[in-house]
């Protein structure tokens, strides 16, 4: 008898439309172009690459058919297979649609990926008796469990060399090297650990710390990199699949349950030990009722501080902006966005000017409240898209998606002249020099920040309080 149930953070990603006029077919086949249509009515079936889940066998198929659902495709399904399996079924044509894809820039020579569809937590698993893991810099020579070419062995390898790894072919055959003793813990995702977890077998382990957002598995539907047409069906279909669905099916894989072991020969004593033993239950339930109120109250608060710790991983606590780490991860995902639709992409400089008189003047304090208030004005004068974070010291980054090199200029330009009128009580007046620059198809993210950083001393060098532009790489 399932006494209670409980699921863990899952986060899904808002790619998918919950609209009504979005979500009938109607809708995605006005989105096709007339090309992808004919390649629609052309279809006999599909094979989906069956990627063995801890949840059920057929997982991956019922995932690709709630996502594409509206399309009217046929889908078939290969023998559930580890994930390593299934990635090579897609590459020797057994199977046409890989799900659970994460897109790496080593996969992209022979693998096109849809927008992702939801982003999962990675956890840590240990066996009870280990305390809780706060940091993985904290842990000195261990070995870890993990599945085999998933993106996250590489990620874990570069950033903590001293951790040692056991690549297993799926999450169940990692958890069993912690369970066996053969590892000291395993790293998997949460909708996979919290199915495995119901094993008896499992019973001893716990999950004893959540990655950073960084290691999040953040999923997509992927196809050869030659099924171009397919991709952007695929991608169409993410785009009007109903978010709620999603999230549905998504947290029915990551509930956990406890069975408890209850003594069923007590119903064949006598009517009186049956009274009692039924009273002892009302009392046990009542009890039990209290407790998930508070594990209730005890999950949303952990939810809460799991929350405000990922933003704080991501934000600069003086001036409440992306800090380096995060400007980092995004700016390479704008420039990844930018190479697969082929859209403009600028981004500018901003250096405070004379900032170091300001301390010298008037303490760092009051370089702080410069600091604080600069970082308000630009946020509160740039689009609801532009990404803004404080790039070092007195340096700002803008990042400027699908806006060309003038627009990006006059966005600049208008900054500039409110900076200068800004009020920087006590400091009398301040301004700022801009280095402007775009992305162009040979650049790099490296090559693009030079670029704008010469373009920013260029503004230095012309007396400052200026806007320049570079489209040339500093000699």
């Amino acid at each position: 008898m399932k006494i209670w149930a409980f699921s863990f953070l899952l986060v899904f990603l808002p790619y998918a439309s919950s609209t009504q006029s979005e979500g009938d077919e109607n809708h995605l086949r006005s989105l096709l172009s007339e090309q992808e249509n004919t390649y629609l009515q052309s279809l006999d079936f599909l094979t989906v690459c069956n990627v063995a889940q801890a949840a059920s066998t057929e997982s991956s198929i019922d995932l690709v058919r709630l996502l594409l659902q509206k399309t009217g495709i046929e889908l078939r399904s290969t023998t559930a297979s580890p994930w390593n399996t299934s990635f090579n079924d897609l590459q020797v044509r057994n199977c046409d649609i890989l799900p659970w894809a994460t897109m790496v820039s080593s996969r992209l020579d022979i693998m096109g990926f849809t927008r992702p569809f939801a982003r999962i937590k990675r956890v840590v698993v240990t066996k009870r008796s280990e305390p809780y893991i706060r940091e993985l810099s904290e842990i000195k020579n261990e070995v870890f469990a993990a599945i085999k070419n998933n993106y996250l062995l590489t990620q874990i390898r570069k950033q903590y060399p001293n951790i040692r790894i056991i690549e297993t072919d799926g999450p169940a055959e990692a958890l069993t090297q912690v369970a066996d003793g053969k590892s000291y813990g395993a790293f998997a995702s949460l909708y996979s650990v919290a199915n495995l977890f119901d094993q008896n077998s499992f019973s001893d382990l716990k999950i004893a710390g959540i990655l950073p957002p960084i290691y999040d598995d953040v999923v997509s539907l992927a196809t050869r990199k030659e099924d171009k047409i397919l991709l952007g069906i695929l991608d169409k279909a993410i785009l009007t699949a109903e978010k709620s669905e999603i999230e549905n099916f998504l947290s029915r894989g990551a509930t956990m349950t406890l069975e408890p072991s209850i003594n069923y020969n007590k119903y064949w004593f006598p009517i009186f030990f049956v009274v009692v033993c039924v009273i002892v239950l009302v009392w046990w339930n009542k009890n039990l009722r209290g407790l998930n109120l508070k594990l209730e109250a005890t999950h949303l608060e952990l939810e809460q501080k799991t929350k405000e710790l990922e933003r704080l991983s991501s934000t600069d606590t003086l001036t409440n902006t992306f800090n380096r780490i995060k400007l980092d991860q995004v700016f390479s995902q704008e420039i990844d966005r930018a190479v697969r639709y082929n859209q403009p992409l600028s981004i500018f400089m901003i250096d405070i000017d004379y900032f170091k008189n300001v301390n010298d003047s008037y303490g760092h304090l009051v370089g702080d409240k410069v600091l604080t208030t600069f970082a308000k004005t630009l946020k509160d004068n740039l689009r609801g898209n532009d990404i803004l974070g404080r790039w070092g010291g007195e340096e700002f980054l803008v990042i400027c998606p699908s806006i060309e090199l003038e627009k990006a200029e006059m966005v600049a330009e208008k900054l500039r002249g409110i900076i200068e009128q800004t009020n920087f009580s006590p400091v009398d007046r301040m301004t700022a020099s801009f280095g402007v620059t775009k992305w162009e198809k040979s650049d790099t993210q490296e090559s693009l920040i030079s670029r704008a950083d010469y373009a920013m001393y260029l503004s230095k060098n012309r007396g400052r309080n200026k806007v320049s532009v570079s489209t040339e790489k500093p000699t």
